[in-house]
């Protein structure tokens, strides 16, 4: 006796896909993201002086007899492949545009801004105990366009080790500002 296989006949079973629920879900997870969503901060930060807030909402005029804060101004010259050639020191406002030369090196901008910064510390301490507000000395950083990011970091971290909470980064190209 011989037995033949017969092949079975079966019916095709579609599947069926629900797509109903898969978009209501993600509608749902939609939502969730857009609700729970809170961007960080720009990073940085702006230190700036309002006025202070006076009743009757109307502005008042500058005081004339507050002491402006003292500016400095380092200028850090790169060389081609971005390293410090040169660093220059001077006051804002002083006549002289050429200023102190600090050299190359990081360790002496250190010390000549952390003794500045330390005297302007005292001076304001000082004019606290007489009742009138001197406010906190200014950095500008004039920095070369080849300087490297980590000698930009390096500068500006030094400035707040030294106790600088105004520190301004900027070409040394005005026309770049």
């Amino acid at each position: 006796m011989s037995r033949r296989k017969r092949k079975v006949e079966t019916t095709e079973v579609e599947a069926d896909l629900p797509i109903t629920p898969m978009l209501d879900m993600s509608f749902q997870l939609l939502s969730f993201f857009i609700m729970t969503f809170h961007p960080t901060p720009t990073e940085g930060q702006i230190a700036m002086t309002l006025p202070p807030a006076e009743q009757g909402g109307g502005s008042s005029n500058p005081d004339i007899t507050e002491e402006k804060p003292k500016k400095y101004v380092v200028r850090v010259a790169a060389t081609e492949n971005g390293q410090i050639a040169a660093m220059t020191f001077r006051e804002a406002d002083a006549p002289d545009e050429g200023g102190e030369n600090l050299g190359a090196d990081l360790n002496v901008y250190m010390k000549k801004i952390k003794s500045l910064a330390d005297a302007e510390m005292k001076r304001i301490a000082a004019s606290a105990t007489k009742g009138t507000k001197i406010p906190p000395p200014k950095l500008t950083l004039e920095l070369g366009d080849k300087l490297l990011q980590e000698y930009v970091i390096a500068l500006f971290d030094s400035g707040v080790q030294a106790g600088f909470t105004d520190i301004a980064p900027v070409p040394i190209d005005k026309g770049k500002r």
